[in-house]
């Protein structure tokens, strides 16, 4: 996993198109640079370069995938298989900011205002209602919600979420 150098002092942000790209990332704690280009599609590549040179955002990458896009305030995906969870949340996070929702950290706020508990699967499900995303394409075993990752990087929330 390569990631750009953290800077020592934050510059000043003078966009308000790239503090809105900045919320975003702050908001599901780093996402893959297409989940960007999705919600922004006419500013994102100048706001990315303004937030990476005033120190308030981080390239990561890893060769032959998606640059991932990671808050100063957050920490950098130490290997691949963290970077592949936090894309998956990160994709998640879009859909929903596409459907009216959002992603608080690991909490889901549909637009309707049900909040659920996200989780990756395969990996442990929370108590409480879910909202799992299931990387292998298969049916998690319990949860309320789940959608599979690679639905959510070519359709809408609506299409992706299935009941469990």
């Amino acid at each position: 996993m390569l990631c750009d150098p953290k800077k020592t002092e934050p510059g000043i942000i003078s966009s308000n198109k790239a503090l809105a790209v900045l919320e975003f990332l702050e908001s599901c704690g780093g996402a893959p640079e297409p989940t960007v280009a999705l919600l922004f599609p006419r500013h994102y590549r100048k706001s990315l370069r303004v937030l990476r040179g005033s120190g308030y955002a981080r390239r990561c990458w890893t060769p032959g995938q998606d640059p991932f896009w990671c808050p100063a305030s957050t920490r950098p995906p130490k290997d691949r298989e963290e970077y592949i969870v936090r894309c998956a949340l990160g994709w998640l996070a879009a859909r929903l900011v596409e459907a009216g929702g959002r992603l608080e950290g690991r909490q889901a706020v549909l637009p309707t205002g049900r909040t659920y508990r996200v989780c990756v699967w395969p990996g442990r499900i929370p108590d409480g209602p879910a909202l799992v995303v299931s990387m292998t394409g298969e049916k998690p075993g319990s949860g309320d919600l789940w959608a599979e990752y690679e639905c959510l990087k070519e359709r809408g929330l609506r299409e992706c979420l299935k009941r469990i």
